[in-house]
């Protein structure tokens, strides 16, 4: 009923999004997401081209099953929050293949930047895995574009044994991630970092 009554007001709705996703060894895994219909009697004036800010940074250490028995891992969830004025975040399955073709197969629409702390400076590092990849589903519903805004948690495992790609140490690694996105009109949103945190304690 309250989708319905929604939809029905499409110019007088924003779309909010909370989704959360995951990364590992090249690949982009969906877990879920939530989304909330709010209506309201003005749109805000958000900009076509995306902008986020940081949120939030969680650390969930476990262990697991792995190939030399019990591993342990971190499991970093990046929170950033976004803006978007015409609500074109994600792609789908099929609008990624087209995209593949004229920009390459190594398009992402969720890009991290990876930075290890040495000596007190931070240096890039670019690991073997891509540890960014794309959002493969439409963040706003519908195909009328509109404004849209929301929390985006992006998940990568750390494994406390395996870290090859990694030019980090393994044991209480402070590192820091900077997230750039992109919409389906290929607009770049700026750069937000989070701060600095520890892996590997």
């Amino acid at each position: 009923m309250q989708n319905n009554k929604a939809t029905s007001k499409k110019d007088k709705t924003l779309y909010r999004q909370n989704v959360f996703f995951n990364t590992m060894k090249k690949n982009l895994y969906i877990f879920g997401f939530l989304t909330l219909i709010v209506s309201c009697t003005g749109l805000p004036d958000f900009s076509n081209t995306p902008s986020i800010s940081y949120n939030n940074v969680r650390i969930i250490t476990t262990q697991v099953p792995g190939q030399l028995g019990i591993a342990k891992k971190d499991s970093v969830i990046i929170s950033i929050n976004y803006q978007d004025g015409d609500g074109d975040i994600g792609h789908t399955e099929e609008e990624l293949k087209n995209v593949f073709k004229t920009q390459g197969d190594g398009f992402q629409n969720y890009m991290v930047d990876f930075y290890f702390k040495k000596n007190g400076k931070f240096e890039k590092i670019v690991p073997d895995d891509i540890i960014g990849g794309n959002i493969k589903f439409h963040l706003k519903e519908g195909t009328k574009p509109g404004p849209i805004e929301g929390v985006i948690d992006y998940s990568i495992d750390f494994y406390y044994n395996l870290y090859s790609g990694f030019k980090i140490t393994g044991k209480q690694d402070t590192i820091k991630l900077g997230i750039t996105i992109k919409d389906r009109a290929l607009n770049v949103s700026n750069t937000t970092e989070t701060p600095e945190f520890v892996i590997f304690k």
